[in-house]
């Protein structure tokens, strides 16, 4: 089924899988905007890998820094530099395989969280 966006474009999801993964603003755009519209199975696949994709990284970016901190492991060779740099290559590659799956409207779960994301986050 094919929907008409509040630009009066023909879309089939993919207006909202592909704007999702901008982020916070993004994400709630694509949400509030396209996605509580019409709803696609598209976009709410999309939908749920971003949330997901997104809460993990904020929970290993900063979590993780601060348990290493506590534990008294950021020292030395190891330091929270590496490690940032570490997380954000890793979220990057996730993102861009992501993102790629939504510009080709595709339902490609994402590497690792992807499966997961879907049962987390059935009712979006």
């Amino acid at each position: 089924m094919r929907a008409n966006d509040i630009f009066g474009v023909q879309d089939d999801g993919k207006t909202a899988g592909l704007c999702s993964y901008f982020f916070v603003l993004g994400w709630s755009v694509s949400y509030f905007g396209y996605h509580q519209t019409e709803k696609t199975s598209l976009s709410s696949f999309q939908l749920r890998q971003t949330l997901l994709l997104y809460i993990t990284y904020i929970v290993i970016r900063y979590g993780l820094l601060v348990v290493l901190d506590k534990a008294g492991l950021l020292s030395g060779i190891f330091s929270s530099l590496h490690l940032i740099v570490l997380v954000n290559v890793l979220f990057i590659f996730l993102w861009i395989i992501g993102l790629s799956g939504a510009r080709n409207g595709q339902e490609k779960p994402i590497p690792v969280l992807g499966k997961l994301a879907q049962n987390v986050f059935p009712a979006i």
